[in-house]
C-alpha cells in the first residue's frame, strides 16, 4: 500500500521504519516484509538516483531497462509481501525506551523498534529552471551509467578536480567530441582534458540555459559577459552530491564525505539504527547493485535486532524458503 497524507497528524507503529525509496531501500523493505515484519518505507520519492539513470545494461539478471523501471520491479515485490509505502520525508528521528519516533514534514509520528536509514545522496543540480524537464531525455547525472548511450555522438560536461578527471577518462574514448565546462580557473582536471583531441575545455564557464524540442539539443554556457551555444546530444552533471541526513546526526557517527559510518551488518553506534546504500560507508562503489546487497544486510540485522527486543529466538541468516506472493494492493494518493 502506498500512502499519502495530508497535514493532520497521524500515527503508525511499526516494526521497521525504512527511510528512502531507492534500491537499498526497497530491497531492504523486500526482505523485512518477507520475515512477516512490518516495514513502513517513508520517502520523497519512488527510484533514488536510479531515476535519472536512462537505461541499467549491468545489473544481473535483468534485460536492459531504464534504471526507474528496476526500482518499481523491487517495490512491488515489497508491497507484494504488505511493506507499506509512504509518500513523505522525515524531519526528525528520537529513541527513547529503547524505540524510535520519527515525525514526518506531513504531520505523521512513526513508532519503530528499528530504523534503516537508505535516504542515499541525491545529484546536485545546476538549478535551472528547465532542468527536471530535460532529465532521462538528454540530461543525465550519471557519465558511468549512461555514456555508453552516446557513443559516436557530441556531448557536454560539468565537473572539475578528480571527478572531472574519473568523467573525462570514461567519456572522451566513447563520444566524438566532448565539451568540457569547468567552473573554475586553474583547475587540475583541464591539463587531463587537453591529452584527449576530442576534448575542448570551456575554463571559467558556467551554464545558464538547456533547451530542447522532446530532448535537449543546446547548452548555453556564460563567463563574464561572453555567451556561448553548445549543440549536443547530451549534457552531463557530475559536481557531487548532497545529502539530507541532519536529524540523524545524534545517533550517528559521518565521515568526511558526510556518509554514515556503519559497521559489516550496517550497524550505526546506536543499537537498533542502521544505515545502508550510498549514504552507508561500507558501500565504497555507488552501483546499485551493490545498494541493494547493502540494504538486504541492514535488512537482515534488523530483523534480528527486532526478533532480539520481541523476545524471540529465531536468528536469520539465509531467506531461501518459498513464500505465497501476494497481489500488491493498488496505490492510494
Amino acid at each position: 500500500m502506498e500512502r499519502d497524507f495530508g497535514v493532520e497528524e497521524r500515527e503508525i507503529n511499526t516494526d521497521v521504519l525504512v527511510i528512502g525509496g531507492g534500491v537499498a531501500g526497497l530491497s531492504a523493505a523486500l526482505y523485512i516484509a518477507r520475515q512477516n515484519l512490518k516495514v513502513t518505507v517513508v520517502a520523497l520519492d519512488i527510484g533514488g538516483q536510479l531515476s535519472y539513470a536512462s537505461i541499467i545494461e549491468n545489473y544481473p539478471g535483468f534485460d536492459p531497462a531504464p534504471g526507474i523501471e528496476l526500482v518499481l520491479k523491487i517495490q512491488q515485490q515489497a508491497m507484494s509481501f504488505n511493506a507499506e509505502i509512504i509518500v513523505d520525508e522525515v524531519v526528525s528521528l528520537e529513541k527513547a525506551n529503547g524505540f524510535f519516533v520519527a515525525r514526518t514534514k506531513k504531520g505523521l509520528v512513526i513508532r519503530s523498534i528499528a530504523v534503516i536509514a537508505a535516504c542515499g545522496k541525491a545529484p546536485r543540480k545546476l538549478g535551472l529552471s528547465k532542468e527536471d524537464s530535460f532529465v532521462g531525455k538528454g540530461l543525465s547525472y550519471c557519465v558511468i551509467c549512461d555514456a555508453p548511450l552516446y557513443k559516436g555522438k557530441t556531448v557536454a560536461l560539468v565537473s572539475f578536480g578528480e571527478k572531472g578527471v574519473e568523467n573525462l577518462g570514461l567519456l572522451a574514448p566513447l563520444a566524438r567530441e566532448v565539451y568540457y565546462i569547468v567552473p573554475y580557473h586553474s583547475d587540475h582536471s583541464i591539463d587531463y582534458a587537453k591529452k584527449f583531441s576530442n576534448v575542448k575545455v570551456f575554463e571559467g564557464y558556467t551554464v545558464e540555459e538547456i533547451n530542447g524540442d522532446k530532448k535537449l539539443e543546446k547548452v548555453v554556457i556564460k563567463r563574464g559577459a561572453e555567451k556561448v551555444e553548445l549543440l549536443v546530444d547530451a549534457l552531463f552533471v557530475e559536481i557531487g552530491f548532497e545529502t539530507r541526513i541532519d536529524f540523524l546526526k545524534q545517533y550517528v557517527d559521518i565521515t568526511e564525505k558526510g556518509e554514515i559510518i556503519v559497521d559489516s551488518l550496517g550497524a550505526t553506534k546506536t543499537p537498533g539504527l542502521f544505515a545502508a546504500g550510498d549514504i552507508a560507508s561500507n558501500t565504497p562503489y555507488k552501483q546499485a547493485i551493490i545498494s541493494a546487497a547493502s540494504g538486504v544486510i541492514a535488512a537482515l540485522s534488523a530483523i534480528n535486532y527486532v526478533n532480539m527486543v520481541k523476545g524471540a529466538k529465531r536468528k536469520v541468516t539465509v531467506d531461501w524458503e518459498k513464500k505465497s506472493l501476494k497481489q500488491p494492493k493498488r496505490f492510494r494518493l
